[in-house]
């Protein structure tokens, strides 16, 4: 089943369509990240964390938001403050939760962590490593990370 079968309850959708620009921002926070959509793709933006999952439990959070393209590709998105090592897990806990044996692999599925400050200890090599790994090779990703603010083209 597609990820848009799978997932199709409107209480955890924030639109479902083509518009040529989606901003996602968390209210009262700068980090933003900006979807530019001028293929004019169709676009559906879940709200994840509290979202399609319930993530009240510590250690099960997600990230916040994940669009879906038409051309079968999933972004998901993480806006954090500075705690780089919290997305990293929230990130790799949304693939496993989101990608279950029963969701129709996509083509592609890319990472994408905006923060407010860029300061990474070097201890987190391993896991931004293990995430990287796991979004090329079975998923045909990556991994990137911005600093208050990330555009990108939709694909």
């Amino acid at each position: 089943m597609k990820i848009t079968d799978k997932y199709a309850e409107k209480r955890y959708i924030v639109s479902a369509d083509q518009r040529k620009i989606v901003s996602l921002k968390d209210k009262g926070e700068s980090r933003k990240y900006i979807a530019d959509n001028s293929n004019r793709l169709f676009l559906t933006v879940y709200r994840v964390d509290n979202g399609l999952f319930d993530s009240s439990q510590v250690g099960n959070r997600k990230c916040d938001y994940a669009i879906y393209t038409d051309t079968d590709t999933l972004y998901l998105i993480e806006l954090k403050g500075g705690d780089y090592a919290s997305s990293l897990e929230q990130l790799a806990n949304t693939v496993r939760q989101m990608l279950t044996p029963e969701v129709q692999k996509p083509c592609c599925v890319y990472a994408r962590v905006v923060l407010s400050k860029t300061k990474v200890p070097a201890f987190l090599e391993t896991k931004e490593k293990m995430l990287k790994s796991l979004l090329k090779k079975q998923y045909n990703g990556n991994l990137q990370k911005a600093t208050r603010e990330m555009k990108e083209i939709m694909q």
